[in-house]
């Protein structure tokens, strides 16, 4: 009997023994792994080169501020790594697990991500130029102030992303889900959106909501959120509900090619997206926290030869600027005459032979701006910034400015300025003098 058991006794230390030794062999495997990431991009690369098969998996590491050029992390796992700071440029992530990771003012330029799963990734801040997020699986994802300049995202799950006031100029959005994703004040010139789904839920680069206009526009589908299927109500209060508060899957408004689109949505995916859009929703700018115009915004942006057209058309139309974002636009030559601009971001905006004469221009930001003969004559330009401005042979005959205005010398303007420029000059508190 005795010996019975000291059989048995000996067979479970044998097999915690074995137990311990492998996990202890798959812990110094990651463990080896991290080791060479350590040493550099070269050594890593060259590891996974000599065992191709071999499973990487770098799941909460902590790489931040590192120089990782050129490395490849194709199909590893990085799930909630912090890589902030980073230089990963020009690197391969190609079907890589990305989820959760933080990727915030880190330099992605030239990266290969096709296929990554970067769900509720941050990319906050971070350099995008040229990367390629093809069929990239992004919901949620924040790229708030991130470079996305000729970036690739064709077919890129971007629903529910934060895309705020990131730059995306000349970047190819073809045939991606921007359902309930966030563009308000992003950079969108020349961006390919066509082939592009976005819905009602989306917020647009003025802050106004999706819209099958802007889709057409675009060469975009609009297609709105469907809510998750209801519960028959009881018997006796079924007709309290009225259709109005219920989400409709086919509006009328909607185009044929998007209520194809709404109507092939699975119950699944539209359940799914109403989830993902819980906390899109805060987001969403209020209508007072815009002070401009929205759609005279985007009429000037796109073009300046259609603006000046249409305020020769409506010679009463009020222009409703206030706080736009303008920094770095051609306006050359553009209509802006009464035109409400105050606090208005010009900073390196072209506005060459621009007629500003009666605009509101107080507390703009005009810095570095081009404004070589542009005609303010009768502005307002109390508080303006004009430091480091072009201002060659701009008129200011009869322009207002004041102490707090900045001249193109960095100096504040003086009554000296002001008699020599033929303005008027008045310091913030007293009344202007005709």
């Amino acid at each position: 009997m005795k010996h019975s058991l000291y059989r048995v006794y000996g067979a479970v230390a044998c097999a915690g023994f074995l137990l311990v030794s492998s996990a202890s062999g798959a812990i110094a495997a990651d463990a080896r792994q991290e080791a060479v990431l350590q040493k550099g991009s070269v050594e890593w690369n060259s590891m996974r080169e000599k065992n191709p098969a071999l499973h990487t998996d770098l799941s909460g590491s902590v790489l931040k501020g590192r120089r990782l050029r050129k490395i490849d992390f194709s199909q590893t796992s990085l799930v909630g790594a912090d890589l902030r700071q980073s230089d990963l440029g020009r690197s391969e992530f190609r079907d890589a697990d990305l989820r959760g990771a933080k990727f915030d003012g880190s330099v992605l330029a030239g990266s290969r991500l096709t296929g990554a799963d970067l769900r509720e990734a941050t990319l906050a801040g971070a350099s995008c130029s040229g990367a390629d997020f093809s069929g990239a699986r992004m919901a949620s994802t924040v790229l708030r102030r991130a470079d996305c300049a000729e970036a690739k995202l064709r077919g890129a799950e971007l629903a529910g992303a934060d895309l705020r006031e990131s730059n995306l100029e000349y970047a190819d959005l073809s045939r991606a889900d921007l359902r309930a994703a966030n563009l308000w004040l992003a950079r969108t010139g020349s961006a390919n959106f066509s082939g592009a789904m976005i819905s009602d839920e989306t917020v647009l680069p003025n802050g106004k909501p999706g819209s099958a206009k802007w889709a057409d526009e675009h060469g975009a589908l609009f297609a709105p959120v469907v809510a998750a299927p209801k519960l028959e109500p009881p018997a006796g209060i079924a007709g309290a509900a009225s259709s109005g508060n219920i989400q409709s899957s086919q509006p009328s408004a909607v185009s044929p090619t998007a209520q194809s689109v709404t109507a092939a949505a699975p119950p699944q995916r539209a359940a799914t997206l109403a989830k993902t859009l819980k906390p899109v929703k805060a987001w969403r700018p209020a209508p007072s926290a815009i002070s401009y115009d929205a759609d005279q915004l985007d009429q000037l942006k796109s073009d300046v030869m259609k603006w000046n057209r249409l305020r020769v058309a409506n010679p009463a139309m009020q222009v409703r600027l206030k706080e736009a974002p303008l920094s770095g636009k051609v306006l050359a030559h553009a209509d802006l005459h009464a035109a409400d601009l105050e606090k208005a971001a010009l900073k390196r905006a072209d506005l060459e032979k621009a007629d500003l004469k009666n605009a509101n221009l107080r507390g703009a930001d005009l810095r570095s701006a081009n404004l070589q003969r542009a005609d303010f004559r009768q502005a307002d330009l109390r508080g303006a910034n004009l430091w480091l401005a072009n201002t060659g042979r701009a008129e200011f005959e009869g322009a207002i400015v004041s102490s707090e205005t900045v001249l193109e010398t960095g100096r504040k303007a003086t009554p000296a300025w002001a008699r020599e420029q033929a303005a008027r000059f008045t310091d913030e508190l007293s009344p202007v003098k005709q």
